[in-house]
């Protein structure tokens, strides 16, 4: 495949894929972050260029210099793809690292048998998900939901020094690289937290795909609205910067569906597959 690097370039494929939603949601998100001193290290890789059929984002080597893990970490060996021509999956997945520890992500869930086909090709073990996926599609629809009135409540944004606060209550925490990725997050990526006495109650940050992420109330807190109050604020930063407004929730997370409609998010038909290598 083809590597994109030219800032044009890169414009041009974000301006297609903002046409191609919610289909090439993780990589239209993860576009604004590469065009805005690429963070993450990521790469964009096409099958041809203008005509491209298909386009992946594998993670670069920032992770990679973090830790090599002997097991699947969420933030290292990555992959997002988007397939315009259902016959280049197979070059997506010859791209792709089989024999390290893997997470792919990809809003067509239609590839799942051919994902899990070319796994068993390579007697690779895998573990496939698929999560709600809830977005906002009209900026003037996001804004008018984000726009609520917080009375007596200090909202910022996340700083470095809430790295292990934000760590600790994440599912995927609790080592060196997963605090570098949070670290990585709070620096280049927007975020949202409500402070109580100068302390963060509840929070939420967007990932290196654009998508909300790592919400968490501190329990003494939570039946008070304040996992709302964090994400209609962030919703209006994103608003701001012209990015996408989502994010994937769990079949059992009830709660977090009712609250990501209440803030006006549409729930796509199409939902996000998650595969996670088992090396």
């Amino acid at each position: 495949m083809i590597t994109l690097q030219s800032p044009e370039k890169l414009e041009l494929l974000k301006q297609d894929l903002g046409g191609r939603l919610p289909d090439a949601l993780k990589i239209y998100g993860s576009l604004f972050s590469i065009l805005k001193g690429n963070p993450f290290n990521l790469e964009v890789l096409v099958d041809s260029w203008p005509n491209y059929g298909a386009v992946m984002t594998p993670s670069g080597n920032y992770f990679l210099i973090i830790v090599a893990p002997p097991v699947w970490d969420p933030y290292i060996n990555s992959y997002s793809f988007f397939v315009r021509d259902e016959n280049r999956i197979t070059t997506v997945l010859e791209h792709i690292n089989w024999k390290q520890a893997f997470e792919m992500q990809s809003m067509q869930e239609c590839f799942i048998n051919k994902i899990k086909y070319e796994a068993e090709q390579r007697n690779v073990d895998i573990d496939i998900s698929l999560l709600r996926t809830y977005y906002q599609g009209t900026q003037k629809e996001a804004h008018k939901h984000a726009q609520r009135h917080h009375k007596n409540q200090e909202f910022c944004s996340l700083s470095s020094a809430y790295v292990s606060l934000v760590d600790d209550s994440w599912t995927f925490g609790g080592s060196f690289a997963s605090q570098a990725y949070v670290n990585l997050c709070i620096k280049s990526q927007p975020s949202c937290c409500l402070l109580n006495s100068g302390i963060p109650v509840s929070w939420v940050l967007s990932d290196h795909y654009g998508a909300m992420r790592m919400l968490h109330t501190v329990p003494q807190e939570r039946r008070k609205g304040l996992g709302t109050s964090v994400c209609s604020v962030l919703s209006e930063i994103m608003i701001k910067q012209g990015r996408p407004i989502y994010c994937h929730v769990e079949e059992e997370n009830i709660p977090s569906q009712f609250m990501f409609k209440g803030l006006g998010l549409q729930e796509t038909k199409c939902k996000l597959l998650w595969v996670r290598s088992n090396s």
